[in-house]
């Protein structure tokens, strides 16, 4: 059983590429189901954000190459358009790549502990849609497992600065004191709660939260005493607010050019800055070419969102070591799970051996015959009958002059760990 890891991020590739490949919320369990469907995969998860795009495969037969074609075929793209942003790990390595992740250490924002409760949605996508076996299963805990470790334990994890803060000190630069502004939350999820949480720590009382499903827009509403609306509500509410951050799961954009231009024809040329947290994008990337219009993508938080990132490599060296010790843990784990079918079969064999043997001992002991031959010939036959495999094997080693084997053998049958 081998596991495969294949993806992109934001250290690989841009915005635009990120949202071609990016996996739709909605669509997700029947991408699961369709990668399962691939010969050779046995087990497989999607994780899928809006910095990174991985598929997590355990099977005998699997290869990165035919999750690199089946990657391409799903978003309907010519199969070596994107090879070159795409990575792929193997074994140990696609287990390191895990952990790594999950613990924020491959991160935009060192240390974020966002993308732990992301690796657990897509842990949770593929239990629920049955593509998740034993050895993911295994994995991805286990991977939660090191990302608590690396947080308790090093300090990688202290004041990041998160796309939130950084969406809030952009805000700042832009129109100057944020208690004057009013900001249009577009979504619902928890990017945007958390962008609420830092913008109503800093004094904006003025917020409205636009989202396609009004009980989660008036639920966050209520939580931060802001107007919740619904997405048809969105350009007639545009031209009221100075702020636009937009983070939902749709896969085409809902805030477009024309309703930008609309909104800037009645704030007369009132500065808009709208700041774009999704992938796929959900504003239009023409807005940018707008007079007085400030368009942030997720990718141009990078500068700002890494200011305090040398305070946290120091403890990045800590965070590896724990990744390096887990990643050989989990590997004895894997190396016991290989071996238990062959154990289950030896003992099922053994088992049946026995109770043939046993079978045979009570119908002579019924037929009246001495009791202590019949246990004679019991132990006798079932001493050959245990040992017949191993010694036909240990002669066809013997004859063809194969040391190693006979040194194994012998390990593993008579000195045990006396070694």
């Amino acid at each position: 059983m081998s596991l495969l890891a294949l993806g992109l991020s934001h250290q690989t590739a841009p915005v635009a590429v990120r949202e071609r490949l990016a996996f739709v919320p909605d669509r997700l369990g029947d991408a699961l189901s369709a990668l399962q469907a691939r010969p050779g995969v046995e087990e497989c998860a999607i994780v899928s954000t809006c910095n990174r795009t991985e598929l997590y495969v355990a099977g005998a037969e699997a290869s990165i190459p035919m999750l690199t074609d089946w990657l391409h075929d799903w978003h309907g793209v010519a199969g070596d358009t994107y090879r070159r942003e795409l990575y792929g790990h193997a074994d140990n390595a696609a287990v390191t790549h895990l952990l790594t992740v999950t613990s924020g250490m491959d991160s935009m924002v060192l240390g974020e502990p966002q993308i732990t409760g992301q690796v657990k949605q897509a842990w949770t996508a593929a239990r629920e849609s049955g593509t998740l076996g034993p050895i993911l299963d295994r994995l991805f805990q286990h991977a939660f497992q090191t990302a608590k470790l690396v947080r308790t334990e090093t300090g990688i994890g202290h004041n990041p600065v998160t796309l939130p803060f950084a969406a809030l000190k952009l805000a700042h630069q832009i129109h100057g004191d944020i208690r004057r502004v009013g900001a249009l939350m577009v979504g619902a999820g928890e990017m945007i709660e958390d962008c609420c949480r830092h913008f109503a720590g800093q004094g904006l009382t003025r917020m409205t939260i636009a989202n396609r499903s009004p009980q989660r827009a008036e639920r966050l509403a209520a939580e931060f005493a802001a107007r919740a609306i619904g997405l048809d509500e969105l350009a007639e509410a545009l031209p009221n607010h100075d702020v636009v951050v937009a983070s939902t799961a749709s896969p085409e954009p809902v805030v477009t050019a024309g309703m930008i231009r609309e909104a800037l024809r009645q704030r007369r040329r009132r500065p808009l800055f709208v700041l774009d947290l999704s992938v796929p994008r959900n504003v239009e990337p023409e807005i940018a070419e707008l007079e007085d219009v400030y368009l942030y993508t997720i990718d141009d938080l990078r500068e700002i969102a890494q200011r305090g990132h040398q305070k946290r490599l120091a403890a990045l060296d800590s965070a590896r070591r724990i990744v390096a010790a887990q990643t050989e843990a989990f590997q004895r784990w894997m190396n016991l799970h290989a071996t238990s079918a062959t154990l289950k079969q030896l003992r099922e064999q053994a088992v049946d051996e026995r109770d043939r043997l046993l079978d045979r001992a009570l119908r002579d002991l019924d037929a009246g015959r001495d009791p202590e031959d019949v246990l004679r010939k019991l132990g006798h036959r079932l001493t050959n009958r245990l040992l017949h495999t191993p010694s036909t094997a240990l002669r066809k080693a013997a004859e063809r002059g194969d040391d190693p084997m006979l040194a194994a053998a012998r390990r593993l049958l008579i000195d045990g760990d006396d070694e």
